[in-house]
């Protein structure tokens, strides 16, 4: 009978290995097949049957890609959007947060679902409206109204996750320093934010992220060019009259991955360790 339990542990085992290589090669196929395709000339580019492997091998796309003038404004822009949308963002949800954590207010419950309600809703249905109003005032291609409706993007699921990670700071903390005379303010910026600081790092990435993979927001919002991000100036490639060069696009498409794989793959272990703190109560 043990023998048979491990033949099935065995056989559930090797059925999850696989499962688990199958989601794997879904995932980095297209990157892989994306990469190759960066590496290749226009001819094998476009070539039938198509190859894997690319031969020649060449770097001149990336080449290409940095010789353009416009990509370091786009990678700026892109930066700036990203973390003034995040710095916005957490100005507004930290004491939101905290309040949400720490105080008892009527419609409490009732506010939250709300501000959790404002997320839900799809940002196509807001373009229009949104336009109408920017365009009658005239702020129209304003980097910094972009950061403002960028943050508002992210500011309600900012102000969840920061409430549940002020949660798992114990309230007798706060009560002792508050016998000591610590003011509020001083509870929150002193004691509060260094505790959940692994927190703060996971909502801010998930911000930076979202952020940076947005492209209606600032193609309707910043439709100049030397306001673009390089989500916009990526789609412009693919829609260029002049025609796209598969090649060139996905070496852009790499390039402007880059910046935000290399920041998760350095603050990998921070942002699990935020996550997971978030879901547990002190």
């Amino acid at each position: 009978m043990s023998g048979a339990l491990l033949y099935q542990r065995r056989a559930a085992g090797l059925l999850l290995r696989m499962a688990a290589a199958l989601i794997v090669l879904v995932v980095l196929g297209p990157l892989l097949w994306g990469l190759s395709t960066s590496l290749k000339t226009e001819v094998m580019a476009v070539r039938l049957p198509p190859s894997l492997i690319p031969s020649p091998l060449t770097v001149a796309n990336y080449l290409d890609v940095f010789r353009d003038q416009s990509f370091v404004i786009d990678l700026w822009n892109s930066i700036a959007y990203a973390f003034g949308g995040v710095i916005v963002a957490m100005l507004v949800g930290i004491p939101a947060g905290y309040a949400a954590a720490r105080f008892e207010f009527r419609a409490k419950h009732s506010l939250m679902l709300v501000i959790l309600a404002t997320s839900m809703v799809p940002g196509v249905a807001l373009l229009v409206p949104t336009y109408y109003v920017l365009n009658m005032l005239g702020l129209l291609n304003n980097r910094f109204v972009v950061i403002v409706l960028l943050a508002a993007r992210i500011t309600p699921q900012t102000i969840w996750f920061l409430q549940s990670f002020v949660l798992t700071v114990p309230l007798a903390i706060e009560e002792s320093a508050s016998v000591d005379g610590a003011s509020r303010l001083q509870i929150l910026l002193r004691l509060v934010l260094p505790l959940i600081r692994p927190g703060l790092g996971a909502v801010a990435i998930i911000g930076i992220v979202t952020i940076w993979n947005d492209y209606l927001t600032v193609a309707v919002f910043a439709p100049d060019m030397a306001k673009r991000t390089l989500q916009v100036a990526l789609v412009d490639q693919v829609f260029n009259t002049n025609g796209i060069s598969w090649c060139y696009v996905m070496a852009f498409a790499i390039t402007s991955s880059l910046p935000i794989m290399i920041m998760f793959g350095v603050v990998q272990k921070w942002f699990i360790t935020g996550l997971t703190a978030g879901a547990v109560k002190g």
